[in-house]
């Protein structure tokens, strides 16, 4: 199977605002909604709801005990 586009990306952010700002303001994305009440947010380059989304976990080394560093959904045309 041939993998077409990415459907989305997680990444665990020090900073949602300055992680925003660059996503936003360099690369275009835009926001379409926060979660875990306010310490995430959904971005979208305008393809799909959202392609991105960003999870504030402060100034901890790593991502919070049991969490993955990161996740992405790769997209296929079923009929390949």
């Amino acid at each position: 199977m041939k993998t077409h586009y990415l459907g989305h990306v997680v990444f665990y952010v020090k900073d949602l605002e300055r992680s925003l700002a660059f996503y936003r303001d360099l690369l275009g994305f835009h926001e379409v909604g926060r979660i875990f009440n306010g310490a995430a947010a959904a971005m979208t380059s305008g393809r799909t709801h959202h392609e991105l989304l960003l999870i504030q976990v402060g100034g901890v080394q790593g991502p919070p005990a049991g969490r993955r560093r990161g996740r992405n959904a790769p997209r296929r045309n079923r009929l390949e």
